[in-house]
């Protein structure tokens, strides 16, 4: 029954996430193509995206609390500086900046394990 909730959870998860990647990369593909630097326009873009996310998150993980907004933005600070990291590496190995960000994408389904351990556990499993 765990691994069915788990399963339907994280497809859920994607689902949502790919709405909110989408969403995002667009606004970073936009900024940058109107000539904003690479890693500003990551940042803008996850700054204009955190709330929608959350929305979409709270969805997922059926649990709409504000108080769990402050783990959420460090969960995805934590996610956004290494996005950072692997953008800068893969666009000093040449690849552009767009092709580097669609291509660091599947990295960021690590941020469901985060959500789940440090942001929407149940109160008795959160990380004291």
């Amino acid at each position: 029954m765990m691994a069915h909730l788990l399963d339907r959870r994280l497809i859920t998860f994607l689902i949502a996430g790919g709405i909110n990647t989408l969403f995002g990369y667009g606004v970073y593909a936009a900024l940058v193509l109107i000539g904003m630097v690479p890693h500003i326009a990551l940042i803008v873009g996850g700054v204009i995206g955190i709330l929608f996310n959350f929305l979409t998150s709270s969805a997922v993980f059926r649990s709409f609390d504000l108080h769990r907004l402050p783990r959420f933005l460090a969960v995805y600070t934590v996610m956004t500086a290494l996005n950072i990291l692997l953008l800068e590496a893969a666009m000093r190995l040449g690849i552009g900046p767009l092709l580097a960000q669609a291509i660091i994408l599947p990295f960021c389904t690590l941020t469901f394990f985060a959500m789940r351990r440090f942001v929407f556990a149940a109160r008795s499993e959160q990380p004291s």
